[in-house]
């Protein structure tokens, strides 16, 4: 998904903040008391949610009109009848006011203003897009609606506590994050954090679902969620998501996490689904924080950064359109294989000499906890990754255990991957400010007591 579409979708994803007095859009427990409404999406998390009874007889333009007036808004039509402006939102280049409805599946289709009676529906929307096949208002990463699932952590169809299964370690942080832990009912194999994750299966009120490439269907069924969370970025997830649907089991595919925002996006959208929204704004705010913070600090220092999710000759590294590359970004460097592939991707050693970096950040999969043993790995490498700036200069980082986690799950604790890269680009800026803030050149488990600014953000 290209980055304009990602953030028009995403924009009205996060409606449920902005709704004055109203916890969640979609039918309540009660079925003779459902919400009905208009939405109006201006674009990039400003959305405005008018309630209100659609009467027999109108159109989508006058729906439009009555929700403006009950809002205060100026709508502008020009003389053929189409939108101009809405609040003084004009239309842009290729972006234009169009109206949509809720279809089979809960899923947001295009629909003609002048073709509908709009008491035939409970939810309509009106978004600035590129297209009918980009903007899907309050929807996941395929295009399902979850407004009527939950509210405040209570199932909207049996009034009772949410049961929730997810189905990815990045997706089981994200959820926890936004205040779900308590609704986690089973996970995949990998979630180990947070540690009462680990705890709930050890105790066995967490089930473990399968793998993260081969999630049990059957027993998940049989577990009886409410909802299921998948990861968008996994084919086997979308199969999976589509089965279960099937089955009659609610679930929400997060978006494939490319970058930070699209993190952002993502809590918003856990969090809206559990009906817990509001938890959203303080996490994604102390994470942008923090992000702000550190990037401030380490500046741009435009050092050639490779990554490596192995320590092999010929590892998998990353590409441009990935989480990894943006937080090298956002710590101020450069991903040398940005201009190489979009994706994730197995480079040569002769690619990486080639390229010649200045920074190079290892994921270890075998632990290191002493210098002995970072040394170990240094002199394992490859002799042509020893012909290159970074480990000529000592600008070799190896991350292992809990430390490789951040940087391969793109959940929420991408700021404190990005505050320990940052200070491996710039550890001078860092220890300018404050002389005990010092950097090693490997992290473990106790890769927390390097983190002053995600630690004082959060405090």
């Amino acid at each position: 998904m290209d980055a304009v579409r990602s953030k028009l979708i995403i924009s009205a994803a996060v409606i449920i903040v902005m709704i004055a007095g109203v916890g969640l859009i979609g039918t309540t427990s009660a079925e003779d008391d459902p919400v009905e409404g208009m939405m109006i999406d201006f674009g990039y998390w400003d959305v405005s949610w008018i309630e209100m009874k659609f009467q027999e007889g109108m159109d989508g333009y006058d729906a439009l009109r009555a929700a403006c007036a009950i809002a205060g808004y100026k709508v502008v039509f020009r003389e053929d009848g189409s939108i101009s402006s809405i609040n003084g939102q004009s239309n842009l280049e290729n972006i234009s006011w169009g109206m949509y409805v809720t279809g089979d599946g809960g899923k947001w289709v295009a629909a003609e203003p002048k073709e509908i009676d709009a008491s035939d529906h409970r939810l309509l929307c009106f978004s600035r897009s590129t297209g009918a096949d980009t903007a899907m208002p309050g929807t996941d990463g395929t295009g399902f609606s979850y407004y009527d699932y939950a509210r405040d952590g209570m199932s909207a169809s049996t009034g009772e506590p949410l049961r929730i299964v997810t189905l990815a370690p990045s997706v089981t942080e994200t959820i926890c994050a936004v205040g779900g832990f308590q609704y986690i009912i089973g996970t995949d194999l990998y979630s180990n954090y947070p540690q009462e994750i680990v705890d709930g299966r050890s105790d066995g009120t967490i089930a473990v679902t399968g793998g993260y490439t081969d999630p049990n269907y059957e027993y998940i069924v049989r577990l009886a969620p409410d909802i299921v969370f998948c990861d968008g970025g996994a084919g086997e997830h979308l199969s999976m998501a589509d089965k279960l649907r099937k089955s009659g089991v609610n679930c929400v595919v997060l978006y494939n996490c490319t970058d930070v925002n699209t993190l952002y996006n993502n809590m918003w959208i856990a969090a809206s689904a559990l009906g817990l929204s509001e938890n959203a704004n303080s996490v994604i705010n102390n994470i942008r924080h923090t992000i702000d913070a550190v990037s401030g600090i380490a500046g741009m220092t435009n050092k050639r950064v490779f990554s490596a999710l192995s320590a092999d000759p010929s590892p998998w590294t990353s590409g441009s359109n990935t989480f990894m590359s943006d937080i090298i970004a956002l710590s101020g460097g450069r991903n040398v294989f940005d201009s190489q592939s979009s994706s994730w991707f197995m480079v040569s050693k002769e690619q990486i000499y080639k390229k010649q970096p200045r920074v190079i950040i290892v994921m270890s999969t075998k632990e290191v906890t002493t210098e002995e043993r970072y040394q170990e790995i240094l002199d394992s490498l490859d002799p042509l990754w020893k012909q290159t700036p970074a480990y000529e200069n000592g600008d070799v980082y190896v991350f292992s255990g809990k430390a490789a986690d951040i940087f391969v799950r793109p959940g929420p604790r991408l700021s404190e991957a990005t505050e320990l890269l940052c200070k491996c680009l710039n550890g001078e800026a860092f220890t300018a400010k404050d002389p005990l803030d010092s950097i090693p050149r490997y992290f473990g488990d106790d890769y927390a007591a390097y983190l002053s600014y995600q630690t004082e953000v959060f405090r």
